[in-house]
């Protein structure tokens, strides 16, 4: 028997047959087809996974509705057997959701749910619920206005009007958030002291009436924006302004500007509306002659002004007060009493006769003139002469004036002439005069 059982266990068929039984009872031991394999678990093998910034996905009518109060990520706590539980921390493949596909208008409170998640995972999501708001939805065209700043531009440069590409844009949101909208602006950023055209891509902002940025969707989200930039400058003459009133023995006699003209820059509609510069002189301080370093007053809107400083001379005749006049006529009167007729007659005497008026001759009809220069219309005359006669003249005595003859329109320097008694001399403070000469009819 011995040998039998050792020539069966010595053939190979024997050997395999043995094996597939031992496979058989193995795999029938492992295997129930009720149940997945991967729900093998040691006894007690389970964790607790939280899983932060959890997308969440809603479900409603968004042609129709707009839906605010809907977190974008919320925080998951998974519970569950430990092969489950990583699976799921792996691939993420849940969805947390919240469904409003048939809700009414108005707020409420809806739960939070989740799907596509294993039966065995139980899962808690925070928060459970959320505070939502849904309202009916609008889509309405507003006109972009590009916004930027104005002190970015350099200095006797001007922005022109800007361009804006597309001109319009769809603005879609709550029915009362689009009864909000007040301004659609494309901010362009300039660079500072900008003197070139700028074309730049700009995002659009939709604001309410108190600047506030609205919740709303914006198609397209960009637009380009191109701004003209030019330099701006216009040449206009520098007028004198006269302020106050000037001491009581002080007589100007002219007042003359080292630059007659200036070069302003500014936007073109308001350089259209500038004639002139001014500088202005405050005649209660002038003692003496005077000059003065003054700054050219511009206009509002103009942005740079060449030169920005002026050299003003300022030529005057000091009088003597009138008490110590007073004394010296009476003492001279003294003396000329008792001075003999023949010595008076001998002697030499100058006088400045003050404010002698400038007339005007020779001017064609159709023409008028004004003397800019001496601003007074008049200037001091020195005479000198017998001492009889001189103390005798006044200013009615002598004619001073200026010759137009054959001149045309425009500003032009005359001078100044004199007529008077033969036997004096004379000499002016100044000897030409500025006018400016105009048609009547212009």
């Amino acid at each position: 028997m011995n040998k039998l059982f050792n020539i069966v266990i010595g053939k190979n068929w024997f050997t395999k047959v043995l094996s597939l039984a031992f496979a058989l009872l193995l795999f029938s031991y492992a295997y129930d087809p009720n149940e997945s394999t991967t729900d093998v678990n040691v006894p007690g093998d389970s964790e607790t996974a939280i899983l932060e910034d959890i997308p969440v996905t809603a479900y409603y009518d968004t042609e129709n509705v707009v839906v605010t109060g809907i977190p974008k990520t919320v925080t998951v706590t998974l519970r569950g057997p430990t092969v489950h539980i990583q699976q799921a921390k792996l691939k993420k493949d849940f969805e947390v959701y919240v469904n409003l596909a048939n809700a009414e208008l108005g707020s409420k409170t809806v739960p939070l749910l989740i799907k596509d998640l294993s039966d065995k995972i139980k899962a808690t999501i925070d928060p459970e619920t959320i505070k939502v708001s849904v309202k009916e939805k609008v889509t309405k065209e507003f006109t972009v206005e590009a916004e930027y700043s104005s002190n970015s531009i350099e200095k006797g440069y001007a922005a022109g009007t800007p361009k804006v590409e597309p001109k319009t844009v769809k603005v879609t949101g709550a029915k009362e958030e689009i009864e909000k909208v007040a301004y659609v602006k494309a901010n362009v950023n300039l660079d500072e002291n900008t003197n070139e055209e700028v074309s730049q891509q700009a995002k659009v902002s939709v604001l309410d009436s108190s600047l506030n940025k609205l919740n709303v969707q914006v198609e397209p989200e960009t637009v380009e924006v191109n701004i003209p930039v030019k330099r701006t400058s216009k040449t206009v003459p520098i007028n004198i302004v006269e302020q106050g009133t000037p001491p009581a023995n002080i007589t100007i006699d002219s007042i003359t500007l080292d630059k007659k003209e200036a070069t302003v820059s500014g936007p073109e509609d308001v350089l259209k509306e500038v004639e002139s510069t001014r500088v202005e002189v405050d005649l209660s301080t002038i003692e003496k002659d005077e000059e003065l370093t003054l700054p050219v007053i511009i206009s509002n809107g103009v942005t740079a002004v060449d030169p920005e400083l002026v050299t003003v001379k300022v030529k005057v005749t000091v009088e003597k007060e009138e008490q110590e006049q007073q004394e010296e006529e009476d003492e001279q009167e003294q003396e000329d009493q008792n001075s003999e007729e023949a010595t008076a007659t001998e002697n030499i005497e100058t006088k400045t006769l003050s404010s002698v008026p400038i007339g005007i001759q020779g001017l064609n009809s159709s023409l008028e003139a004004t003397i800019d220069n001496p601003s007074s219309s008049s200037t001091s005359l020195q005479i000198s002469g017998e001492q009889n006669r001189i103390r005798e003249l006044s200013a009615s005595d002598f004619k001073l004036y200026i010759d137009l003859t054959g001149m045309d329109d425009g500003e032009h320097e005359v001078a100044i002439k004199v007529d008077g008694p033969e036997d004096i001399e004379w000499e002016l403070a100044i000897d030409t005069a500025s006018v400016s000469i105009t048609n009547k009819e212009a």
